[in-house]
Formats: C-alpha cells, structure tokens, sequence
C-alpha cells in the first residue's frame, strides 16, 4: 500500500501546480497526474472544510469503505487519503497509483469498435451485480459504477473513485455531497435532500447503476445506441443471479437510451461542470 508523509505530499503538490487537470469531468475534484520518485501518481484535492468532525469522519469512513469494497471482489489500485493546512481549514487529498489514459474505459468507449464496446459493457455490469449481489445486506454502502471510475488494466478491471466514501446510508450520503461540493452552499439554498436522491439513487439502487451505466454509453457512442442497448436488454435478461424484480425494475428503464437526471445536468450546467459529451440520445 502506498504511503506519504506530510513533507512528501508536500513535494507531490509542487509537481502538479503548473499542470492541468488530467480530466475535466469530475465534480468533487479536478484530478492531477504527477511522477514521484518514478511512481506515476493521480492526485485529487477536495474542498478545504473547518468542521474537524466531518473531516475525520471522511478519513475513518474512507479506509473503511475501500476495505469493504475490496471484502466483496471489487479490485481498487492503491489508494491513500491524508489532509493538508489551508489557513484554519483542512483539505482532503487523495494520492492513488496511475492508470494509462488508454486504460480507462470513458476514454476506450468514444473509439472502440462495438465488440470492444459491449466486452466492456459486461465487464461493467459483472461488476456491478458482484458489488450489489455480494454486500452485506445489513451494511449501508453505496458504489458508483458508472465508466469514468473505471481502467481496465492487463485485462482486469479497476474502480478507482473512492470519493465520497460511500459506507453509510443515502441520507447520510446526500449531507455529504452538500458538505464536500464546492457548491454547497447554493446547493442547500435552492436544492433540498429529498432532491438530491435522483443523483444519490445511483449509488444505491441497482436499476439505477444498470440506467447509469448504459445511458452514459449510449451517450458517449449515439451512433451505437441501439445495439448497446439491445445487448443490455439480453444481459438483464439472462443474469442467473438477479431476482425477477430487480430484471423487471431495470428493462423497465431501458425502453430506450436512459439519459441523465434533469437535476444533475442542471447541477452541472450551472457550476459550468457539464462533461464531455452531454448529449440527449
């Protein structure tokens, strides 16, 4: 596992201040490549908080939450989380083991060919059910598998967002997103909890994560969203291991290409965050 002490995160941030972002679609943090002492590097830095609570509740809850995923089958790389002095404020930081841009798999799925396409497509839904269908029924835990948190490398696959820990439950969860989005305070202002759900279903409702996952494809590739669709349609369908409910819950939502939550693409659109590409299919 790997480790770094104040003055080596130190050094790791002077090594990413003259560089752009590595990926422009997150929302939480904008993530930075960087080598340190020949280690390739992702480096994400979040909003600086002053509630010490919340602070230490996030590093407990992030160790915990990638021991659990790693407990159920999930294959993470090696993350480590620490914070850093800003004035009277702490920020998290987070320092992981580098995936090749050619690894990960939003960007594999605006070129491949669709064989290449819908592999990828069941490595993701196998690794959804393995997450929903493996959990303890008793433990909150969310998980977000949606493609820009994934690589694939040599042939595996890897889920690298560990941001926001997800061990607890979706009220608990939505208070999170309010305090560590760095539009929080309009957020509470125009944005109820309650509303916050039709972005948070996502990480805890398995209709939700198969919706996700396809419309993101069907987006990124519009040209291809037909016979993804389909093949996805015909995966649900055979899953030995999903109940008939859950089957039914998620053909239901794939009578054509799911597109996003009107309220997250209002999110976006109004913290000048709106991805790339953000197409109705």
């Amino acid at each position: 596992m790997i480790s770094f002490t104040a003055e080596q995160i130190n050094e790791i941030l002077l090594t990413t201040a003259d560089e752009n972002p590595c990926s422009d679609t997150g929302f939480f943090s904008k993530p930075f490549r960087a080598v340190y002492h020949q280690q390739n590097l992702i480096v994400k830095t979040f909003l600086p908080i002053t509630n010490k609570k919340a602070i230490n509740f996030i590093l407990q809850n992030h160790q915990e939450y990638v021991n659990e995923l790693r407990s159920i089958g999930i294959q993470l790389p090696d993350t480590f989380i620490s914070t850093i002095p800003q004035g009277n404020k702490q920020q998290l930081i987070i320092i992981q083991q580098a995936f090749r841009d050619e690894e990960l798999i939003r960007d594999i799925m605006t070129t491949a060919p669709l064989p290449e396409i819908l592999h990828l497509c069941e490595m993701l839904f196998a690794d959804t059910l393995k997450f929903f269908y493996g959990k303890n029924p008793k433990t909150d835990i969310g998980f977000h598998p949606t493609l820009r948190n994934y690589a694939v490398h040599q042939g595996q696959l890897f889920y690298f967002d560990t941001f926001p820990p997800m061990l607890m439950n979706q009220k608990q969860m939505n208070r999170l997103i309010i305090t560590m989005s760095p539009y929080g305070k309009w957020l509470k202002m125009f944005i109820s909890q309650r509303a916050i759900n039709r972005v948070s279903n996502e990480y805890f409702f398995i209709n939700k994560m198969f919706s996700g996952i396809v419309g993101s494809c069907c987006r990124l590739r519009p040209e291809l969203a037909a016979e993804i669709l389909a093949y996805s349609k015909t995966y649900v369908a055979k899953a030995v291991i999903m109940p008939e409910t859950d089957k039914n819950d998620i053909l239901a939502l794939l009578n054509k290409p799911p597109n996003l939550s009107k309220l997250w693409t209002t999110i976006r659109k109004l913290s000048g965050n709106v991805g790339k590409p953000n197409v109705e299919v």
